[in-house]
């Protein structure tokens, strides 16, 4: 398995395992750790090392002795650089090269790039400061700290909405440039400032309008180094977690770390689909937007991956010798210098504000086409029908459960599913939430009885199904059953009681788990049964919640007479039943369902413009922070699709959107709640107020944030479970 996490395609990977071996057999790590100790931040082999791998020209253009791939090429082999800790000025002279490729004129290209290909001129990129260029062409002003740049042969420098390129080598330094040495926190990289004095430059040398561009390329590359510091120290962490020992059993046993290690896992994987989404665009003006949210993901996630690793490690950690503090150098480093390039959570709002806030196009096999003639056809046909019949339509097409196997789907694959969610945008489709992934269930394990009788009443919504599985005192554990069944001629008499069974009021089927065998071990002896609401000795009892509205109820079941027909799978193997019910859940939740119930980016951007000047100033970078939250659980999602259509193992993507759609869509509302002020606590904000309520049940149902974070670290990372727990 590759040690990328960006990497999907087979590609990808190809190039990734390439990295990661030769950075391996440069000793990458070891070149760091001599960095530490007084030896060279540009040690010449490891430069070599990348050069001959045509590393440094990976994303120019063929013409000028690149190999003409893009971003997402470039970021693979930037993680591996910065999982392994790699020393020398690689990013920023890649970064420095990818901005003359895409922006200079031609012939700035054929003098400069052909150098910056192959590894014998060094560029750097600097993204902040004060610098101007005059009317006349002369350059004045002050980048403050640039990595790379006392390695420099060439300066690739933003000066207001431009780009200027100077030459900063010794043999031929441009009059006025002067690079001052910096002493870094991360040693194994050279800074420096650059004054330019009165610089005159050619006017080929000016790149009109490239700035945003130009922090654009930093931004996604550096994301991508990020990425790798972020997986490595978690990779650490957990391993340590694995084998360290303290009061008798392993560290990783305890809760605590676990939730420590999840949630460094949750950081990483969506600076992970973030960066995959910014570095996949070629055009580098749309992809501002899926840049900031890289950048904004990355800034954090590295840092917090780095010190968690420290605390983690416990005293080792805090030693000179253990690696761990030369990741949070490399972290804290990089993202001061991300951070002073702009602050990207101000671009995200900006972004929001402005009607830019999507990922980078997502470009389809050419096999897509059919599916999409297939598509638009159908939407074609369902606008031109009377409302009452719509949902017929959708049902007899396939069109509305595609994934789900024909006849009551289009047994739709991954590309089917990406081109009808594509055309059937804005087109209304009934989410039928609770009942569908139930529903799917019985189409799954039930008999084909039991598959004609129920299925296609509820695709034409005519029959609502409840989930019967929580029981009072169990909390998340689904397999803590105390309902029980006892055989009887023709059928089971049930007994026992359910609890937060939302929607049961309404249904007139519920899927439930029942113990049919008390001597069995807990998973062992549990069977499904379908049982019909209405049925004698069914009492349903609504709860109201802190909403006002009851949405769940307590179920009651004394002496209920199920048919053996209304069994779904095999008797004691129900459990099974279970799991691939809550798997379907899982995927309805992850998908998005759920969450903010109607209060959306687009409404927070309006309480933060309508907001105060002061209130809007201080909330400003939290409203950013939701904002590419919000953004990214739609990418974790197209990642899980991408990778299964370019055949790839399923990853970890699934396992987190659930965890995090419940806990993004309270941080919405309650910064919502907050720029609203003392309007929503007046009515003057409904729905706002309603969504702020109704979302503190998100990180409790379907199992508790806590426990899906326990799972995460368990089934994920590997961690050990509570030997108290066996």
């Amino acid at each position: 398995m590759s040690k990328s996490a960006l990497a999907i395609t087979e590609e990808h990977t190809d190039l990734a395992d390439a990295a990661f071996g030769q950075l391996s057999r440069v000793k990458s790590r070891a070149a760091a750790r001599s960095a530490l100790e007084g030896g060279p931040s540009h040690p010449a082999d490891v430069w070599k090392a990348a050069a001959d791998l045509g590393w440094t020209g990976l994303a120019i253009a063929e013409e000028h002795g690149g190999s003409g791939f893009g971003l997402s090429e470039l970021a693979v082999v930037l993680e591996a650089l910065g999982h392994e800790l790699c020393p020398g000025p690689f990013l920023p002279s890649v970064a420095a090269a990818v901005v003359v490729d895409r922006c200079a004129s031609d012939s700035l290209r054929a003098q400069l790039l052909p150098g910056l290909a192959d590894g014998t001129t060094i560029g750097a990129l600097a993204v902040s400061g004060s610098v101007t260029i005059g009317s006349d062409l002369v350059v004045t002003g002050e980048s403050p700290a640039v990595l790379g740049a006392p390695d420099a042969d060439v300066l690739v420098v933003v000066a207001g909405e431009d780009v200027v390129v100077v030459d900063a080598s010794q043999k031929a330094k441009a009059d006025g440039v002067t690079v001052t040495a910096l002493e870094s926190l991360d040693p194994t990289r050279s800074l420096g400032s650059v004054a330019l004095s009165g610089v005159s430059v050619a006017d080929d040398r000016v790149l009109r309008g490239a700035a945003r561009k130009a922090r654009t390329v930093f931004r996604i590359l550096a994301s991508a180094e990020a990425v790798g510091v972020s997986w490595a120290t978690l990779e650490m962490a957990v391993e340590y977690a694995k084998v360290r020992e303290q009061f008798g059993r392993t560290i990783g046993t305890f809760q605590a770390v676990k939730h420590h290690a999840a949630n460094m896992l949750v950081n990483a994987e969506e600076t992970t689909a973030a960066t995959w989404d910014a570095a996949r665009a070629d055009d580098l003006d749309t992809a501002w937007f899926a840049a900031a949210v890289a950048a904004s993901h990355a800034i954090r996630t590295q840092v917090f991956n780095s010190q968690n690793n420290i605390q983690l490690h416990g005293g080792i950690g805090f030693t000179w010798e253990h690696d761990s503090h030369l990741y949070l150098r490399r972290a804290r480093t990089l993202a001061a210098l991300m951070q002073e390039a702009g602050d990207p959570l101000l671009d995200v709002v900006e972004g929001q504000r402005s009607g830019q806030a999507h990922g980078a196009s997502f470009t389809l096999p050419e096999d897509a086409e059919k599916y999409r003639e297939q598509a638009r056809e159908a939407v074609a046909t369902l606008r031109g029908l009377p409302t009452d019949q719509q949902r017929d339509f959708l049902v007899d097409s396939g069109y509305l459960v595609p994934h789900w196997p024909k006849p009551w789907g289009r047994a739709a694959d991954v590309l089917e599913q990406l081109v009808i969610e594509e055309e059937f945008a804005g087109v209304d489709r009934p989410d039928m939430g609770i009942t569908g992934w139930v529903t799917l269930t019985i189409s799954q394990a039930g008999t084909d009885d039991q598959r004609e009788r129920w299925v296609e009443p509820v695709l034409r919504g005519e029959v609502m199904w409840c989930q019967l599985f929580s029981e009072p005192g169990a909390g998340s554990d689904a397999a803590a059953v105390r309902t029980s069944a006892k055989k009887v001629d023709g059928g089971w008499r049930v007994t026992g009681q359910k609890v937060w069974t939302s929607l049961a009021h309404l249904c007139q089927w519920g899927l439930a788990t029942v113990r049919t065998d008390p001597d069995a071990p807990k998973h062992a002896g549990v069977t499904m049964m379908a049982i019909d609401m209405k049925s004698e000795g069914v009492t349903v009892n609504p709860l109201k919640g802190l909403t006002g509205h009851a949405h769940f109820n307590e179920v009651f079941f004394d002496d209920v007479f199920v048919p053996d027909a209304d069994v779904v799978g095999d008797v004691n193997k129900g459990w099974l039943v279970a799991r691939a019910t809550l798997g379907n859940e899982r995927v309805s939740i992850g998908g998005g369902s759920g969450g903010t119930s109607g209060f959306s980016a687009d409404d927070l951007i309006k309480l933060l413009d309508n907001a105060p000047a002061e209130t809007a100033a201080y909330y400003v970078r939290r409203a950013g922070e939701v904002i590419a939250e919000s953004h990214t659980l739609r990418l974790l999602n197209l990642r899980r699709v991408t990778r299964a259509i370019a055949g790839s193992e399923p990853g970890p993507e699934g396992n987190v959107t659930k965890l995090l759609v419940a806990e993004a869509g309270q941080r919405m509302t309650e910064l919502g709640l907050e720029l609203a002020g003392s309007a929503a606590i007046v009515g003057q904000t409904p729905t706002l107020t309603l969504s702020y309520l109704g979302n503190r049940a998100m990180t409790i149902a379907g199992g508790t944030s806590e426990i899906t974070r326990n799972t995460i670290a368990e089934r994920i990372l590997g961690l050990p479970r509570d030997p108290l727990l066996k």
